[in-house]
């Protein structure tokens, strides 16, 4: 095997696979990369037997062959490299890249990753879809042991896409209005989803987004991205949704609120008793925030609109942080007493809900 390409053209594509491709003790072919070369071109293949990634690049063929070998020191190397076009030869049981030599792995019992025609859901752009899942993972679980929650819930309507998550304490819902050629629901692990995101950071062309049988597939311009599904059953989030409803709503202003939330984690985030917990009083035209912990307190005023009787309550500051940096207007927070749970959304939009339980008031 032999072929000649630019290395600006695949430092990226590499960096692309050193995000799925991990060490594996029980399996370590899956820890490489297949390079096959073809007329004209170069196929990169990798897979952690979760997540399989196929992309193509062109490049000058010398002669045609395959090989398997771990991406990530190749790739640091590569970077370090002044030359514009790079040779690559496979010789005697390594690929030299420019006087350097490169360890292979056998290649016969590397998967065979065969590109399937999926069901189209959906066609956008990669950018728009990454804005999206940013703003609906944040609320997954991170617990690899509660899988059924570990994801996003991908709702695919004729005239919209529902993105949904939660980890038992809070419940994040989003609308986009966009038509869909199949109606599907899909949980998309967790992941799965941060891989997209990486991925597609910086991609403003258009993507298709499709399934095949328990697959998420995902193809842009010589891509192929394909993804076990969760099959286990994602909670009834409608019932929340559509039960929610307040007596008390005080909307703030997201500036002053962030910061005087994140002046309240530093003493917040060593609490015993409830990590990330504070008081929050709303009283009058005042919210006051109050933390505790065994080293320090902290009482912070915030400005607030609110319509409804003064209350109390103890909320989880980071998880309030966690949507105010996905908005850009007023944060508008809904409640009714201390035990019952609470809802954020931004100022005159109902698209994007976000539910929290509280935290026991002591």
């Amino acid at each position: 095997m032999k072929f000649s390409i630019k290395r600006e053209d695949i430092i990226p594509i590499l960096t692309e696979f050193t995000n799925i491709l991990k060490e594996n003790p029980i399996k370590p072919i899956i820890s490489g990369l297949q390079i096959k070369a073809e007329k004209g071109m170069i196929i990169l293949v990798g897979t952690n037997l979760d997540i399989d990634l196929v992309r193509q690049l062109p490049a000058e063929v010398i002669e045609e062959g395959s090989v398997i070998l771990k991406p990530a020191l190749l790739l640091e190397y590569i970077k370090l490299l002044e030359e514009e076009e790079l040779m690559f030869t496979l010789n005697d049981g390594y690929l030299t890249v420019h006087q350097a030599e490169f360890s292979i792995l056998q290649e016969e019992s590397f998967p065979s990753i065969v590109p399937t025609s999926p069901v189209v859901l959906l066609n956008l752009q990669g950018g728009e879809l990454v804005k999206m899942l940013d703003k609906a993972k944040f609320a997954a679980s991170l617990s690899n042991d509660n899988i059924q929650i570990n994801c996003v819930r991908m709702i695919f309507k004729q005239d919209e896409l529902n993105l949904v998550s939660t980890d038992s304490y809070r419940l994040l819902y989003l609308k986009a209005d966009t038509k869909c050629f199949v109606e599907k629901e899909i949980s998309v692990p967790l992941e799965t989803v941060n891989i997209l995101c990486k991925l597609l950071k910086d991609y403003e062309k258009e993507i298709i987004i499709g399934f095949s049988e328990e697959f998420l597939i995902v193809t842009w311009e010589n891509a192929y991205f394909s993804s076990k599904t969760i099959s286990m059953p994602f909670p009834d989030f409608r019932m929340i949704l559509n039960n929610a409803s307040f007596d008390k709503v005080m909307e703030f202003n997201r500036d002053e609120l962030k910061s005087a939330l994140k002046r309240v984690i530093t003493v917040a985030k060593t609490s015993v008793d409830a990590k990330y917990g504070a008081i929050f009083t709303f009283k009058g035209k005042i919210a006051l925030l109050n933390a505790f912990s065994g080293r320090a307190k902290i009482n912070q005023k915030v400005n607030m609109i609110k319509d409804g009787e003064d209350f109390k309550a103890s909320l989880n500051c980071k998880f309030i942080v966690d949507y105010i940096d996905n908005i850009s207007k007023n944060p508008v927070i809904k409640g009714t007493n201390a035990s019952s749970m609470f809802e954020i959304t931004e100022e005159g939009d109902q698209n994007y809900r976000y539910i929290l339980m509280p935290l026991a008031l002591r």
